[in-house]
């Protein structure tokens, strides 16, 4: 195994990383990004703006997050301005509405406006080492890497795509 292991310090990424890449438009609806990523069966993606460039990733977690945000919002805003003997079954219902509500407004939003607005993209470029990816996903706590060259994605390199090499099968392209 430690021949495998040690193979990702002098491999490039672009030997493991996926090439036809899904992108999703930055101007697109949450809930048609959602679906992609759905019929597709990933859980993220690259995020490019009307000239192509990387803006960010999108992840289903990211979508989730941004959905119970405005849970908590409405529920700190409905205990704040609720009396405290609530009836319980009242509040049950309360909780369902605002989550409909929450996820109907992520949903119909804009990608560009559920993603971190000071946060660069985390990149690669084609000829950084295995290594280098790895070390960066586990820093940074991230499933999938955009592979970026001259501003412009041309590749994807995820975990599962590292387990693939270092494993020493073939890659799926």
């Amino acid at each position: 195994m430690e021949g495998s292991l040690g193979r990702s310090k002098w491999m490039s990424v672009d030997t493991a990383m996926t090439k036809d890449v899904i992108c999703i438009k930055d101007t697109d609806r949450v809930s048609d990004a959602f679906l992609t990523l759905m019929e597709k069966d990933i859980t993220g993606a690259p995020i490019v703006n009307a000239s192509g460039d990387l803006v960010g990733v999108l992840s289903v977690t990211d979508i989730n997050r941004s959905i119970m945000g405005r849970v908590i919002r409405a529920s700190a805003l409905h205990q704040a301005t609720s009396s405290t003997d609530s009836d319980r079954t009242c509040e049950e219902k309360e909780r369902v509405r605002e989550l409909g509500i929450a996820m109907r407004a992520v949903a119909e939003s804009t990608v560009a406006s559920i993603l971190p607005k000071d946060q660069k993209p985390l990149v690669l470029g084609p000829f950084d080492s295995l290594e280098h990816a790895v070390k960066m996903m586990a820093e940074h706590s991230v499933n999938r890497l955009p592979v970026v060259k001259d501003g412009k994605v041309v590749g994807i390199v995820t975990r599962q795509d590292i387990v693939w090499i270092v494993a020493g099968r073939p890659h799926k392209d």
